[in-house]
């Protein structure tokens, strides 16, 4: 099958804000982190079923080399990016605002 992906505004937001922070921190970081985002939405676009749900029907990949994961949802063929945080942060917040 094939999926879609579509990213929300705060995944969006997310991924800027940590590309920013990690750039600030070490030329070229930042970017490092951008391509491992790209990887593992490749991934979860091959299969995303093959990730764990974490919490509801949230499934969550983690990056590699970062300590973040892309909490996501699979809606028949689509893939629903909610966040992309930092692994140092509760999904229980996140998920009340």
């Amino acid at each position: 099958m094939k999926y879609k992906i579509f990213i929300s505004e705060a995944a969006e937001f997310d991924i800027k804000e940590s590309y920013s922070w990690y750039e600030q921190r070490q030329p070229n970081l930042g970017e490092n982190f951008k391509k491992q985002v790209v990887f593992i939405f490749k991934k979860i676009e091959e299969n995303p079923l093959i990730f764990q749900i974490k919490y509801s029907e949230v499934r969550v990949a983690f990056l590699n080399k970062f300590p973040f994961g892309v909490h996501y949802l699979v809606n028949k063929d689509e893939i629903i990016v909610l966040a992309v945080f930092h692994t140092s942060i509760n999904p229980q917040k996140w998920v009340r605002k």
